[in-house]
């Protein structure tokens, strides 16, 4: 199996960073931190060049499994994450090969936030965005930092999350 993770925060050692190493559990995964990247805004006239934008989505089609990692601000994803699925727009315009190219590929997501639980509607982009590129949706996990970080039963769901996440694709294979 081969995984790319994104995360999606404002900060590379924040409880994103934390939820996404308790899901890979030291298995190996192509990360990609949209905060250290250059993953510039969407143009309607023109993608923007020069940028990373490309460079992640590519190593999207050459992965099995993609896990987008967002802590929620505001009731939704980061503003990062946000920006990097604008982007996406570019794969199904001016860069469609790349685009067509995520299909029959899985699309995880996991997110964490000071609310006890899972923002309803919270999954509706990623769903809807797997099923438009023709990706299967493999599901979501909602870790909450209302206690100031994760509990013990959330570390071992998260870890729950990940083995279910590496167990599916290998049935599907």
């Amino acid at each position: 199996m081969s995984l790319v993770a994104l995360l999606g925060s404002a900060r590379s050692d924040g409880h994103a960073a934390e939820l996404l190493d308790l899901i890979l559990a030291g298995r190996p995964a192509e990360r990609f931190d949209l905060a250290q990247l250059d993953i510039r805004e969407y143009v309607y006239d023109a993608p923007p060049e020069g940028d990373d934008f490309l460079r992640v989505a590519e190593a999207m089609t050459r992965a099995d499994d993609i896990l987008m990692v967002t802590p929620v601000y505001w009731y939704a994803m980061s503003s990062r994450l946000k920006r990097f699925f604008d982007r996406m727009t570019d794969l199904v315009t001016v860069r469609k090969p790349i685009g067509r190219a995520l299909a029959g590929r899985t699309l995880w997501m996991a997110a964490c936030g000071s609310n006890p639980e899972f923002t309803e509607g919270f999954e509706v982009p990623f769903r809807l965005t797997a099923d438009y590129l023709d990706m299967t949706y493999g599901g979501a996990f909602y870790a909450s930092t209302e206690t100031g970080g994760f509990t013990p039963p959330t570390r071992t769901a998260a870890a729950q999350f990940g083995a279910q996440l590496f167990s599916e694709h290998q049935r599907s294979s």
